[in-house]
């Protein structure tokens, strides 16, 4: 609508975090280097993951990663880091991992940081709402007959896609319980 189009034949959307995020430590988007907790897509948004992390409740840090990152170990978590924080500001990346590493299953601490760093991001950068703000303007936009193709990543953002290719315009229902939240 901003460059004047009013109708589409197809969108195609590749929900996937780009590599160079990944790639550019400074950005904090990895727990496999050290930085300062950032993981902002747009460097002039405001929320940081360092924000998220420091200044967060424990209840809405444990609703993020339960959620978000679909750990089952959200509270303990929360509470981690809370108790951490209360000593010194959590700033870094291996600041963040020192505090959380005795919660990360044996086997599968790869997998764990992973969701926790999935919810930190999704948080940051509101994600899923802004997956269905997409899908509301996609619904508006595409010509009869249209293609919409969905490239998502992980079961949030599937089950939103899901729901909206199943039932058009699922948006009556709040936006959290398009995944999973009630």
């Amino acid at each position: 609508r901003y460059e004047g189009v009013n109708r589409i034949d197809g969108l195609l959307a590749d929900l996937g975090v780009s590599s160079h995020h990944f790639n550019t430590p400074e950005r904090g988007f990895t727990y496999r280097a050290d930085a300062m907790l950032d993981m902002r897509m747009n460097r002039q948004a405001p929320l940081t993951a360092e924000t998220v992390i420091n200044e967060y409740d424990p209840e809405r840090l444990t609703g993020l990663f339960r959620d978000y990152g679909e750990l089952r170990e959200a509270r303990k978590l929360a509470h981690s880091i809370q108790r951490a924080r209360t000593r010194q500001r959590i700033t870094s990346v291996s600041q963040l991992i020192g505090t959380i590493e005795t919660l990360a299953p044996r086997q599968a601490e790869n997998q764990f940081f992973s969701k926790v760093f999935q919810a930190i991001r999704i948080e940051v950068n509101h994600e899923l709402v802004n997956l269905t703000d997409m899908l509301k303007a996609a619904h508006d936009l595409l010509q009869p007959g249209g293609r919409l193709v969905i490239i998502s990543y992980h079961s949030l953002e599937d089950r939103i896609v899901k729901n909206f290719m199943r039932w058009g315009d699922p948006f009556e229902q709040p936006v959290a319980d398009l995944y999973g939240k009630t």
